[in-house]
């Protein structure tokens, strides 16, 4: 199926249906918290929307594999082989959810020849959508509104960071010191989850950069999103757009994510 508005339409109401298997847990007292090898949460709110997306998934592309974070033991000897697949993070934020501070969201991305074409970042607690694709542009509809078309904002001379809750405030310092005279003032905005990456496509933010370990599931649909919406999600050491299935480890490289294709990016590397 390579009809992208079409594939949206049926995708949404995959993330409509998990939404409300994350919710019936988020409500309870009791999340059913593990601790998987890399001493990651896992809760039962991450299995219960896994089971919903793939059945969901099963049945709108049966042809399509599937890479979930609740499902990565594919051996690469297999994953190789893939031309398209579907990247998912059912539940990204586990930590986010676990603090109830309602920064969560589902990510799913379709992958085609390492890149991805198409994503969709669905947010539970507010029924917010955001999507985009090489095809379509970028995207969000709250809670069933008629949905608008967003894009990322050039640089203006106040810089806003979009900045993880948890890791990296001390390295993001020392990054900007290269860039700070471009810009009259710079503010951090901190959020959890690939939200910080919805802000830089809506045009709410200028900046995210990652200097801690991510898997490609957290990145693959922002990633579509972001480029949908005329931003950049590059490796930080070569500052060339991310790719994925490419190697055994399913780690990502540190990245930078920028609205604006000009963002002083060579500076920075440079400066490292």
């Amino acid at each position: 199926m390579t009809d992208h508005k079409q594939l949206i339409q049926s995708l949404l109401p995959i993330c409509e249906q998990a939404s409300q298997a994350i919710m019936a847990v988020y409500e309870n007292d009791d999340f059913s918290i593990q601790h998987k090898q890399d001493d990651s949460p896992v809760t039962a709110a991450d299995m219960a929307a896994h089971k919903v997306i793939k059945q969901g998934l099963d049945a709108l592309t049966p042809s399509i594999p599937q890479l979930s974070e609740e499902d990565a033991s594919i051996p690469f000897d297999k994953r190789k082989q893939w031309d398209s697949f579907w990247c998912i993070d059912p539940l990204d934020g586990t930590k986010e959810f676990i603090q109830r501070n309602d920064e969560f969201t589902i990510n799913i991305a379709l992958i085609k020849d390492h890149r991805p074409i198409l994503g969709i970042i669905y947010v539970p607690v507010t029924k917010t959508a955001y999507w985009g694709s090489s095809d379509l542009g970028a995207w969000k509809q709250v809670n069933h509104n008629p949905a608008a078309q967003i894009r990322s904002r050039p640089l203006t001379q106040e810089l806003i960071i979009a900045a993880s809750r948890r890791h990296g405030q001390e390295a993001n310092e020392d990054l900007l010191k290269s860039i700070q005279h471009h810009f009259n003032k710079v503010k951090n905005r901190g959020i959890g989850s690939s939200l910080k990456m919805c802000l830089i496509a809506e045009g709410i933010a200028d900046f995210y950069p990652r200097l801690f370990p991510t898997s490609e599931w957290d990145t693959a649909a922002a990633q579509a999103i972001v480029e949908a919406a005329g931003g950049r999600l590059v490796d930080a050491k070569n500052l060339y757009p991310l790719t994925y299935n490419q190697k055994e480890s399913l780690l990502n490289p540190y990245f930078y994510v920028c609205g604006d294709p000009q963002f002083p990016l060579e500076e920075i590397a440079l400066s490292r």
